[in-house]
């Protein structure tokens, strides 16, 4: 049973001199306190139920920034921040009792696209199934197939490094990520692609936090690529930790900051837009029943399916299907 949501009406008083104050900056996005728009934000695809103090919709990068530099004061130290998209997370990950920060309402453009070189860039707050509708007149989509894709979000996605069906072929989220512009908890913004010979010399020498995240990684990358590769479990998905196996290409002495965020859920910072490859559309699809006498039976055979590079695999049991047939709609 999902356990009961207590009321909750009253609101930190660090937490509403913070929106306060926030009203007053330069922030352009939509603040909400009351105990109806938090208990909106108090669920999401989990069985976890979390009120938050407040609800923040910022309406671009600028925004977000504002906020976290405001956080930053000493008075704001103990605010916390969670970023969120469409909800669609079966683990909690967009909960939390302090400040939700919403990016699906406003950050929903798709901003550019380019055919000739195969991408598409848009805001965090974008649906798949959006993106998708926007790609299928140009004979592309967005690979990646969720079965909440009418309502998951780019940045949930990124942030997840989502996958679903037809993952065997096309791979997951972080496959298919070229860049990233993210805000750092401190407000400043950095943009990731992989850089490498002088602009990876000029990511190096920055006198700021992104030049100080790029020494640090980049010192990780090379220093600890043996432990990386020998103690790393292998993984279809880095969302259990930080994809570092895949942060630094030695042969080409390569770093891509891009993929330790993707997975990072929020951790370690708040990703506004993505730059992502997309792919032709098939021209043609083709189904493909098997039938096995046993369960087992289809379960040894799994391997082969992986082997034959299909790109969907669903069993169905006959409990399962006994449920179809008994259903009306099987008979219509």
């Amino acid at each position: 049973m999902i356990p009961r949501l207590d009321y909750q009406d009253s609101l930190s008083p660090t937490t509403l001199q913070f929106l306060e104050l926030l009203g007053r900056c330069a922030f352009r996005g939509d603040i909400e306190k009351s105990y109806a728009s938090r208990l909106a934000m108090a669920t999401d695809n989990s069985v976890y139920q979390v009120v938050p103090q407040a609800v923040l919709y910022p309406r671009s990068t600028d925004d977000i920034a504002t906020l976290l530099k405001l956080a930053q004061e000493p008075a704001y130290q103990s605010l916390s921040f969670f970023p969120r998209g469409g909800g669609t997370g079966t683990n909690g990950q967009s909960l939390g009792g302090g400040i939700i920060v919403d990016l699906s309402r406003h950050m929903n453009q798709i901003l550019e696209i380019n055919l000739e070189q195969g991408w598409v860039r848009a805001q965090a707050g974008v649906v798949k199934d959006q993106l998708n509708a926007y790609l299928k007149p140009h004979g592309y989509f967005f690979s990646p197939d969720l079965s909440t894709s009418n309502r998951a979000t780019l940045g949930g996605m990124v942030n997840t490094d989502a996958s679903g069906q037809g993952s065997l072929v096309y791979g997951k989220t972080s496959d298919h990520v070229l860049g990233l512009k993210a805000v750092l908890d401190n407000g400043d913004i950095m943009a990731t692609e992989p850089v490498t010979g002088a602009r990876l010399a000029d990511k190096l020498a920055l006198e700021s936090r992104e030049g100080e995240i790029y020494r640090t990684l980049y010192r990780i990358g090379r220093e600890r690529r043996a432990d990386i590769e020998a103690i790393f479990p292998k993984l279809n998905r880095f969302l259990t930790g930080y994809d570092l196996k895949h942060l630094y290409t030695p042969q080409t002495d390569t770093l891509d900051v891009s993929r330790v965020l993707c997975g990072s859920e929020g951790s370690l910072g708040f990703i506004t837009e993505a730059k992502l490859n997309i792919t032709p559309i098939p021209r043609y699809r083709t189904l493909v029943n098997v039938k096995y006498d046993s369960f087992p039976s289809a379960l040894r055979n799994a391997p082969f399916m992986v082997e034959a590079h299909a790109l969907s695999v669903e069993t169905v049991d006959s409990r399962v299907l006994g449920l179809a047939r008994a259903d009306i709609i099987w008979h219509s």
